[in-house]
């Protein structure tokens, strides 16, 4: 095993995996069957994408520890 903040990090990074690919097919979802609301199909995969890295990469270590500081306030 890890440190705390390890098995944190992996949690963090495998949740923003998983709500990033739903977001994404989701997204997916709403752009193929009608073109009103492929709007909402391409902010749902923007989303997506931004989950993804957020909860990925190193440099929105920040980042990340200021979202989840908004979300420990509710």
């Amino acid at each position: 095993m890890g440190t705390e903040e390890e098995v944190n990090e992996k949690r963090i990074k495998y949740g923003g995996w998983l709500t990033s690919l739903l977001l994404i097919l989701a997204g997916a979802y709403f752009i193929w069957p009608h073109i009103h609301t492929s709007l909402l199909g391409i902010v749902l995969i923007y989303l997506g994408v931004r989950v993804f890295n957020i909860s990925t990469f190193d440099e929105y270590k920040e980042k990340r520890i200021k979202i989840l500081g908004t979300f420990r306030k509710w």
